[in-house]
């Protein structure tokens, strides 16, 4: 029972000042003549008065007055009781705790208690960032010196009010126990040298200030789901009582939700709300059902119940509202002159219905919304074309992984005097004016972050960091844009509640095409159409790197690339295509899987027009028409580039291809090439030609968003705000060289976004820099020139450049250039036209050796990508020097490989081949077997037995008397029929014939079966025991030494990533954050930055990858081992134990399968890996293939491999089976295209070419031969380096 002791009329009243938002009634409750509140059997008399209006939260508008029990769950009830009990009776510190999705319940009923009481309230949210100035006082600078200003828990300990700290578990450790003292005894020390007293403290003491008796925390919790508990520090638990707030009964859910509804829904939907409602695990916010069900009763006739759901965060499995959820268009307001014509945007049904879903999300109540969709989908464009109709003026926020809660709504800087002072952000400026604002990026802020805008955005009440606060106003609205959620989803609980979520799909082919049709009229339809097709096939891919997927998808944004360029070069579209999915970077399996795309599209590849042109003397790049059109008159001639250039063709494809780019409009670009390939000389030398003014900023690991923006300094005690490189090119019209943009954070170049496709972005001192005129509406808003370009120049994310995959994260936003390796004919000019007096010959001889390299390298027999750059440095040293020779010359580029053994026999074959004799001899040894004919028995076949063991070794061929004979009968030995088991004495091998060996009895095979199988324990017994054999180990290790080096620097690689260290902000020590120069002047001590390890360093190791070996250990793997099979395979199977031995981050499963078993376990994650045992796996693994029956079970062990597996395990099948006789046939092979796993399998052998046509015919390269059993560690190895990107 709630009584709130005052009249009807003056509850009525109250309300009434509520909804207009004029002014507050001093008390929220009763009258001067009844002062007093009653919640259930708890009264309170004289309860303190609030004097402050805005610290007094406003009572949610759903409220029913006159239904008011109704409308407050009785649980609810239950626990305003309690608090009113804990607050003002036993005057004591409350923490409400409960599950992550109850987070927006339990900070409602605590606005809710402070509302319903008239108590003014302090709110801090808290997160990783905050700090002791948080909660203490904050230092400002001003024209007197030094000040404090108090912050929120000094603010309400001095004013007696409600302080609520919420988020209790999301501050850092050891942060909160600031307040321990203040919570136990109303006592702390304050910075400025006063302090807080209790009210007990008696008589007046210097620099007290008294606690007022009326202070009181109350404190919000979050019980993780996983264990059931909240990780508080002691000290700081036994301060609070705590109250579990548990999810309201389905019951009471449909009484309060019938209360407060309109009385447009039926009974019937109401219960299946409710029901739906209660099956969902932690529960549901009371407010997203009222939520849902406002919007239902609007909207029941254009969307179904569950989508209703699902769009305000309660879909069982976190669906989210779509287009195919609208059952009957939407009828929306909405302006219908736009403020603007967009050429750009063409309206489809899909985008048409995507804008409905928003505007409905809003005109239901809600003041955010978030739309989730891929990369390069018409997110952004949508939004902005709700905003041009709304015929209002948007904000654009770009956000970034280094956003602080602080950031989010104001940031600091210093006045035209040097005080400090606070500047409002995009979101802030937004809220205060009624403005839109477009989020950009929410899915790149940590959860706690993001989850500090719960207030904003769910009550509309700002509290901001300089201790202000306010209402939103009325028309402000939020669009958040973000990615769809990964594995670990960044959409938590409490983020699910803040926002009606609109899940974007990309847009089907018919409106596609409409688009690009409208968008790029001289495109032909045919050309249309191999575009489509091509993406249709690419989405359709399987392949093991999600990284790796991404990058193969054509988005929307990618098509408009190519259809700008396709526009001017319709001959080119192949290569074009190759440009903007980078293919060349791609693994050689995805490679392939592109090549096969492109040619079921009909779409072909050609640049030999080109070079025909250029060696015949009919293209010149200087009197290009297309380079004297786009020439630039420069006001700043100093800032025009002066190269060195030597002409030759790949160059300059390279910059035709940019020049193309640029004279179509694109305002971004992204050149891509290994080193030394000539990236700065091409973009200099085309600048150069253009005329263009060059602005250029090296990009490194210690860049940041801010250095990036803007370089800032202290002069005169202010901060002062530098132009950056980009800042100058924006406005000036000039083009922007980012070098080496690969180096930077990912999220640096990323923020770029914002200005290229959005032509927006907000810099840290208040302006903005933008390309619409109708965005510019104020002096702090900096129109951008025209001419303003990024031209990016960046190495491929590949092993092993250790760069960061900037392409994954911004190939959409940018036009893609690939530099690629120079061809001969280029190589030899460069060459030449270095080394003046080298002979012809050496260049000839240096090009050959380089071109062998480069194919080394792209086989990956060497991992090193040699570039012309060094090639260059050779001949400039012969030219220089000639008496020192050629040999002394390479060992200069070779001398970081010399210590490597193995690489450097590797690299001086390659020179030897070309006639340049190195220092270093190497010695090749060749071994082969021989393959004996055809074999007739020369006695029947009789019972099996192992034969009498000749000591001389003698060849024996027919008989049935001696072991390690071949095509004989009974014996053990090859080739023959009847035998117990497989046995090799090194011979050539005849074979019989199948007829023959059909003629064995069912009883002799019974027989021989089971003295397989018992030959087989005693074998794989004696393994256990008796003395390794150490030779047989490192003779199968030596012809697999290289192989092993280069997947353990792979690996090695990716440990190293993993663990670099990151920036940490707010430390006491280190160097100073640039970005904290405002509190370097006020004083505080947080104001350093350390490098240390991320936040996640261990998740890598507890979140191991599975890697599953599945080897064919079958009876024929024994049988044709001349051909070398069975060795290549144990190669393989040595080559992934060493590499992944002792690797915490791997779990290895080694499996075989043969004519007995399709799953052999022969190496589990526990075992240790050490030479012994490896060595007693390869033994093993030759027993099977020698004792085993004759049979296949490949396909069972696929699928049970596939099966057994977990989630995103890596699976590699290895067979040679004889596909026409064990009727294996592509429908067999479906498991390879499973989504739950990585599957490949490799065929080691093949009757004919059976085996390589069906491998063709398995899509996404999911299968392939490896005829040359040499190449099977080398296949493997870059099935696994391609699956571990």
């Amino acid at each position: 029972m709630l009584i709130l002791r005052s009249s009807l009329r003056s509850l009525q009243l109250h309300r009434q000042l509520i909804v207009n938002c004029t002014r507050r009634t001093i008390r929220s409750i009763g009258t001067v003549s009844d002062n007093s509140v009653t919640i259930g059997d708890i009264t309170v008399e004289n309860p303190p008065i609030g004097t402050a209006p805005h610290l007094i939260p406003r009572l949610p508008l759903r409220l029913d007055f006159q239904n008011i029990e109704n409308s407050i769950p009785p649980c609810h009830l239950s626990h305003l009781r309690w608090m009113l009990q804990k607050d003002l009776v036993l005057q004591q510190d409350f923490l409400l705790l409960g599950l992550p999705n109850l987070a927006r319940e339990r900070r409602q009923l605590i606005l809710l208690y402070a509302s319903l009481l008239g108590r003014e309230i302090e709110y801090v949210s808290l997160s990783k960032d905050t700090s002791e100035a948080d909660l203490k006082q904050r230092k400002e600078v001003t024209n007197n010196g030094t000040i404090y200003t108090n912050q929120a828990p000094v603010r309400a300990a001095i004013n007696g009010r409600l302080l609520v700290l919420d988020g209790l578990e999301k501050a850092e450790r050891n942060v909160l126990p600031t307040l321990n003292n203040l919570l136990e005894n109303r006592e702390l020390p304050l910075d400025d040298g006063t302090m807080l007293l209790s009210p007990d403290v008696r008589g007046e003491h210097p620099g007290g200030i008294p606690v007022h008796p009326y202070f009181r925390v109350a404190a919000l919790g979050t019980i993780a789901e996983d264990d059931g508990t909240i990780a508080l520090d002691p000290p700081l638990r036994s301060r609070f009582q705590a109250r579990l707030a548990s999810p309201v009964d389905v019951g009471d859910m449909f009484v309060t939700a019938s209360a407060m509804s309109n009385g447009l829904l039926d009974t019937d939907t109401l219960k299946y709300l409710m029901k739906t409602v209660g099956g969902v695990s932690g529960g549901v916010s009371l407010d997203l059902i009222h939520n849902a069900v406002r919007y239902l009763e609007q909207y029941q006739d254009n969307v179904t119940p569950r989508a209703a759901l699902n769009a305000h965060g309660i879909g069982l499995g976190g669906e989210m509202i779509e287009t195919d959820d609208i059952v009957a268009p939407f009828e929306v307001k909405s302006v219908t002159a736009p403020k603007m014509n967009r050429s750009s945007y063409i309206e489809t049904t899909t985008t048409k219905a995507i804008g409905d879903l928003i505007l409905a999300g809003f005109e239901s109540g809600n003041s955010a919304v978030a739309l989730v969709g891929p990369k390069g989908c018409y997110k952004s464009t949508v939004a902005k074309d709700i905003v041009d109709k709304a015929g209002v003026f948007s904000e654009l926020f770009s956000l970034h992984p280094d956003i602080t809660a602080r950031d989010l709504l104001q940031s600091r800087g210093t006045d035209e005097k040097g005080d400090t002072i606070w500047r409002d952000t995009p979101l802030t400026r937004a809220a205060r004016s009624g403005k839109y604002v477009i989020m950009d990026g929410i899915d790149k802020l940590r959860s706690d972050t993001m989850s500090s805008l719960a207030m904003l955005l769910e009550r509309g009440w700002a509290v901001l960091p300089d201790g202000t606060s306010f209402y939103a106003n009325d028309k402000f609205r939020c669009i958040a844009i973000a990615h769809p959620p990964s594995e670990k989803s960044w959409i938590t609980p409490e983020i699910k509640s803040m926002f009606h979520w609109i899940n974007a799909k990309p847009l089907p082919r018919d409106e596609l095409q409409e688009v690009l049709s409208g968008l790029f009229p001289n495109v032909s339809t045919d050309t249309l159409e191999k575009i489509l097709n091509l993406q249709e096939n690419l989405n359709n891919i399987v392949v093991d790197s999600d990284a790796e997927k991404e990058a193969m998808q054509l988005s929307l944004r990618k098509i408009k690339h190519i259809c700008r360029r396709v526009d001017q070069n319709p001959e080119e579209l192949g290569s074009i295509i190759h440009n903007c999915l980078m293919t060349s970077f791609l693994p050689e399996l995805e490679q392939n899987i592109v090549e096969k795309c492109l040619a079921r599209c009909g779409i072909v590849t050609n640049d030999k027009k080109f070079f025909e042109n250029f060696f015949s003397q009919q293209y010149s790049f200087t009197e290009d028409p297309l380079l004297n059109s786009c020439k630039r008159s420069a006001s700043n001639p100093l800032l025009v580039p002066n190269v060195e250039f030597f002409p030759n063709p790949m160059q300059e494809n390279v910059m035709r291809q940019v020049l193309v780019s640029h004279s179509v409009g694109e305002r971004a670009l992204l050149i891509t090439g290994y080193q030394g390939v000539g990236k700065n000389k091409i973009v200099d030398n085309l600048l150069s030609h253009l005329n263009c003014e060059r602005e250029y900023t090296q990009l490194h690991r210690d860049t940041t968003i801010q250095s990036l923006m803007l370089s800032p300094s202290v002069e005169d005690g202010k901060i002062v705000f530098n132009d950056s490189p980009l800042i100058r090119a924006a406005k000036n019209g000039r083009i922007l060289v980012l070098d080496e943009a690969d180096k930077a954070p990912t999220e640096v170049v990323a923020l770029l976004k914002g200005l290229i496709e959005d032509g927006q972005l907000s810099l840290p001192d208040g302006r903005v820099l933008c390309y619409d005129e109708s965005d510019v509406h104020g002096s702090n808003h900096i129109k951008i020139h025209p001419d303003f370009r990024i031209w990016a120049l960046t190495n491929p994310a590949v092993f092993p450049f250790q760069g960061n995959d900037l392409s994954r994260h911004m190939s959409d936003v940018f036009a893609c250039h690939i530099v690629p390796p120079m061809d001969e004919e280029s190589h030899r000019r460069i060459l030449t036209s270095y080394g003046k007096g080298v002979h012809p010959d050496v260049i000839n001889k240096l090009v050959k050796v380089w071109e062998d390299l480069r194919v080394a390298h792209e086989t990956g027999v060497i991992s090193y990508i040699f570039s012309v750059r060094e090639s260059v440095s050779i001949v400039k040293h012969l030219s220089a020097f000639p008496d020192e020779g050629v040999q002394t010359a390479i060992e200069n580029v070779l001398a970081f490989d010399r210590l490597d053994a193995s690489l450097s026999n590797h690299l001086n074959k390659i020179f030897r081949n070309q006639g340049i004799k190195m220092v270093t001899k190497e010695k090749v040894v060749e071994a082969g077997r021989g393959v004996g004919g055809i074999s007739t028995p020369k006695t029947r076949a009789s019972s099996p037995k192992h034969g009498k063991e000749d000591p001389d070794n003698t060849p024996h061929v027919g008989g049935n008397t001696w072991a390690g004979g071949t095509g004989g009968s009974d014996t053990a030995g090859l080739g023959g029929r009847g035998g117990p088991y497989r046995l090799d004495k090194g011979h050539s091998i005849h074979q019989i014939s199948d007829e023959m060996k059909a003629q064995v009895s069912e009883e002799a095979k019974q027989r021989a079966k089971e003295m397989a199988n018992e030959a087989l324990a005693k074998k794989l017994e004696e393994l256990n025991m008796g003395k390794l054999d150490w030779e047989r180990y490192n003779s199968v290790r030596a012809r697999v030494e290289e192989n092993i080096k280069d997947m353990k620097r792979y690996l090695k690689d990716l440990k190293k990533r993993k663990e670099e260290r990151q920036w940490l902000h707010r430390q006491t020590s280190g160097e100073l954050d640039e970005n904290r120069l405002v509190e370097v002047l006020a004083g505080e001590r947080d104001v350093f930055k350390r490098r240390g390890n991320p936040a996640d360093y261990d998740t890598f190791l507890s979140n191991p990858i599975n890697v599953k070996l599945v080897v064919d250990v079958s009876a024929s793997m024994y049988r044709f081992g001349y051909d070398g099979r069975l060795e290549r395979l144990l190669e393989a199977t040595l080559m992934i134990m060493e590499c992944f031995k002792g690797d915490k981050r791997f779990n290895l499963h080694i499996t075989g399968h043969n004519g007995s078993s399709p799953k052999i376990d022969l190496v589990h994650p526990s075992m240790e890996l050490d030479e012994a045992t490896q060595l007693r796996v390869l033994e093993s693994m030759v027993a099977h293939t020698q004792y085993t029956y004759a049979g296949d079970h490949t396909i069972e062990a696929i699928e049970v491999a596939v099966e057994e597996s977990a989630p995103d395990t890596l699976v590699i099948a290895i067979s040679d089976a004889n596909l026409n006789r064990y009727d294996i046939t592509l429908k067999d092979l479906k498991p390879l295209q499973s989504a739950k796993v990585h599957a490949h399998l490799i065929f080691i052998a093949s009757l004919g070419d059976e085996a390589d046509a069906l491998a063709k015919a398995v899509p996404n390269e999911r299968a392939q031969c490896c005829m040359n059993t040499s190449d099977l560690p080398l296949i493997i190895k870059k099935i696994v380096t391609s699956a571990l990107k």
